[in-house]
């Protein structure tokens, strides 16, 4: 079974980035068992309040993450083409200014905290830049590994450090089991920053480090403006939880999180193949290959509709695994956040398409008017509605950067792609997320179906896509 699921991977994408695209996949499939294992064991340890403000602090920490360190990272990619000759002396020397910004950024905002007496504790502030700094030197790190096809150094870094910070969080909570909140979030920092300094100490010895003002100016031209789009998607994906605590409440947020994270495991499966898909999808458009490009299109969401669907099933079983009774009202949240994760796997077409034309303004043009959509919307319902609100707004927000992302494609681009059965999976996906509510406490029913469904799906495609002998000649399928 396995030959023949990477024989599958194989006839999608380039040889050479399939066996990486497996290594992926498997590491994010072990990251998110890492994530519902924790949360199996974090909401029976913690009070939900608590539990809810670790999920706030966990927002800060990405909303820090975005800016303190300038995203230095991001520029990894285009030096790789332009210092590919000292590849090693340009990382050397942006990661020493990437560590002078983080120690100017943690000062600052401590010290504005401090003098604004802001709720927020010092300690707590210290936490959260010192996570997000050494957030910011693992990203460096597998961006350069990345590059350099180092796919299983990678997977260690994308495995390693979630095992150690929940492992030395648990720790901590036993020791000091009166502020079980403060030991969560001390274990998560820490726990990461052993991982951040081991790769400045392996950056460090590839080459010392240097002050070259070309490689910092090309790095900061590059870097900041792309803040403004990451900030934009966090204000998006992150935004709910944080007003949430604020307008109805921790105990909101906790309920929340929960599925939140589940729902992402579909953005988390898109994401670790998308460095596979990227390169192929690319010499398809460079070489005007629209029918190739279709083909797989209309197989890879058809693939993503069966998952998003299994996961509609499974969710509730899991939800009552990872979770005590008090959090199961969140299973009515399931279908609308699932869908809004399957609407990001099908936008991220589209954003491959304009980033192979560099129309990076437009994606993040479109991503801040969703972002404050989303906002608007989570300002008005939250407070009457709670986490029914966030949830609204999420689904609400990714429906419309879906349709400013396809109608910026619309007139260029949008014949490499199925519209058509994106719409169909669209209301297919739609009609079983109204299945799921009406069929929740059903679970046998549930599971009946999808197995037909299956068992139908497999002799109408899956036969084929199997059996078909699909070969790959420098990047081109046969």
């Amino acid at each position: 079974m396995f030959e023949k699921i990477q024989g599958l991977i194989n006839s999608v994408v380039k040889k050479e980035f399939a066996k990486a695209s497996i290594y992926y996949v498997a590491a994010n499939i072990i990251g998110q068992g890492v994530v519902l294992l924790s949360s199996a064991i974090f909401t029976r340890m913690m009070s939900k309040a608590d539990f809810g403000l670790v999920s706030t602090y966990s927002t800060w920490v990405l909303i820090l993450n975005a800016f303190v360190c300038l995203s230095l990272f991001v520029s990894v990619r285009t030096a790789y083409v332009d210092f590919e000759e000292d590849y090693d002396d340009y990382n050397s020397s942006v990661l020493l200014l990437c560590i002078l910004c983080g120690i100017v950024m943690t000062v600052a905002i401590t010290g504005i905290n401090a003098l604004c007496g802001m709720r927020f504790g010092t300690y707590e502030v210290l936490l959260a830049c010192t996570q997000s700094v050494a957030l910011n030197f693992v990203n460096y790190m597998m961006a350069v590994q990345a590059m350099k096809n180092e796919y299983k150094q990678r997977t260690f870094m994308m495995i390693a450090p979630n095992w150690t910070h929940i492992v030395l969080s648990i720790v901590l909570m036993f020791i000091f089991s009166s502020n079980q909140y403060m030991a969560k979030i001390a274990g998560n920092a820490f726990g990461i920053l052993v991982f951040g300094l081991m790769c400045v100490v392996i950056m460090f010895c590839k080459a010392r480090p240097r002050i070259i003002p070309r490689y910092w100016k090309y790095a900061l031209k590059i870097s900041v403006p792309f803040i403004f789009f990451i900030l934009s998607e966090l204000i998006l994906i992150q935004c709910d939880r944080l007003m949430l605590t604020a307008l109805s409440g921790a105990e909101e947020t906790a309920e929340y999180s929960v599925v939140y994270n589940l729902s992402y495991i579909l953005v988390g499966i898109y994401q670790a193949i998308n460095g596979a898909w990227l390169p192929w999808f690319f010499d398809r458009v460079k070489e005007n290959d629209v029918l190739k490009s279709r083909e797989i299109n209309g197989y890879y969401i058809l693939i993503f509709t069966v998952i998003s669907c299994g996961m509609m099933t499974v969710a509730p079983e899991m939800i009552k695994i990872i979770s005590p009774k008090n959090y199961w009202n969140g299973i009515s949240y399931i279908a609308p956040l699932i869908m809004a994760s399957f609407l990001i796997f099908l936008y991220a077409f589209f954003t491959s398409y304009m980033l192979y034309q560099k129309r990076t303004t437009r994606i993040a043009v479109n991503t801040i008017i969703a972002a404050v959509l989303n906002l608007m919307i989570n300002y008005y319902l939250i407070p009457d509605y709670g986490a029914k609100g966030a949830v609204t707004a999420t689904l609400i927000s990714y429906v419309v950067l879906f349709l400013l992302h396809l109608i910026a494609i619309k007139k260029d681009g949008i014949e490499y792609f199925c519209i058509g059965k994106m719409w169909l999976y669209i209301i297919i996906t739609s009609g079983y997320g109204v299945w799921l509510y009406l069929t929740k406490d059903n679970w046998m029913l549930r599971y009946a179906v999808l197995i037909v469904i299956m068992i139908v799906l497999y002799y109408t495609y899956g036969k084929k896509l199997l059996i078909s002998s699909i070969k790959i000649d420098g990047g081109k399928m046969e």
